[in-house]
């Protein structure tokens, strides 16, 4: 029987055992403890030894972390209009796109789009 990834972090997090760490990904284990401020420090510090084996990252971070419900939200990305438009008019890259967006206005960004309108199907 294979244990999801979140089995793990949810056994660090709450202390219940887990029987084999044959599937632990400490990759996401450290990106979801990383969002609750009491494990950020952890996360980090498996993430500075990389190499450890994974059973080893699983015992350090299942013995050093307390006992706790943490219910954190993964940061996803929002879906903001005309960033692709803005990206290929200017040459910008993404941060610099989205930093654009904030001061450009209606008008503008109907240009934009108007000027990268090739035609066509």
């Amino acid at each position: 029987m294979t244990i999801g990834p979140f089995e793990y972090v949810k056994s660090i997090n709450e202390k219940s055992s887990v029987v084999h760490t044959r599937d632990y990904n400490p990759f996401l284990a450290n990106i979801a403890l990383s969002y609750s401020l009491d494990t950020i420090m952890f996360a980090n510090e498996m993430n500075q030894y990389p190499n450890l084996p994974p059973v080893c990252q699983y015992d350090f971070l299942y013995q050093s972390v307390r006992k706790g419900k943490r219910f954190n939200k993964w940061y996803k990305e929002s879906d903001t209009p005309y960033l692709q438009e803005v990206m290929d008019y200017y040459q910008y890259s993404k941060s610099k796109a989205l930093e654009a967006l904030q001061v450009l206005t209606q008008e503008q960004l109907r240009d934009i789009i108007k000027s990268l309108d090739t035609g066509g199907q």
